[in-house]
C-alpha cells in the first residue's frame, strides 16, 4: 500500500457484522453505514487539525497538519482501519465489484 495505489478492499468486523469497504481512486463503496462513518471521521479529523488548541494538545502548535482525506490511499486505509472493530483482510488491488 503506497501513494500510487489505485484501489483496495478491506474486509472486517464492525458492530458484530462482517463488512467490506472498497476504495477506488478516491471513492469509497461498500457497507453504507461504514462508508458514512469513514467519511464523518475524515471530516472530524480535518476540522480538529484546523483548531490551534487541538494542534497544541497534540504537540503540533507551530505547523499546519495535513488532514487525512479519503482521496489519499494511505489516509483512506488508516481511516477505514480506525472505523472497523477488527480488520480481517486487506486486498490490493480491489476485486472487481459486480455491476448494478
Amino acid at each position: 500500500m503506497g501513494p500510487d495505489t489505485e484501489s483496495f478492499e478491506v474486509r472486517g468486523v464492525r458492530n458484530g457484522s462482517i463488512v467490506t469497504v472498497v476504495w477506488d481512486r478516491g471513492l469509497l463503496d461498500g457497507d453504507p453505514p461504514t462508508v458514512d462513518l469513514v467519511e464523518v471521521e475524515a471530516d472530524l479529523l480535518a476540522e480538529s487539525r484546523r483548531d490551534p488548541l487541538q494542534r497544541r494538545r497534540d504537540g503540533d502548535a507551530t505547523t499546519t497538519a495535513t488532514a487525512a482525506t479519503v482521496g489519499d490511499p494511505e489516509s483512506a486505509l488508516a481511516l477505514v482501519v480506525r472505523t472497523l472493530d477488527r480488520v480481517v483482510q486487506v486486498t490490493t488491488p480491489a476485486r472487481p465489484r459486480p455491476s448494478s
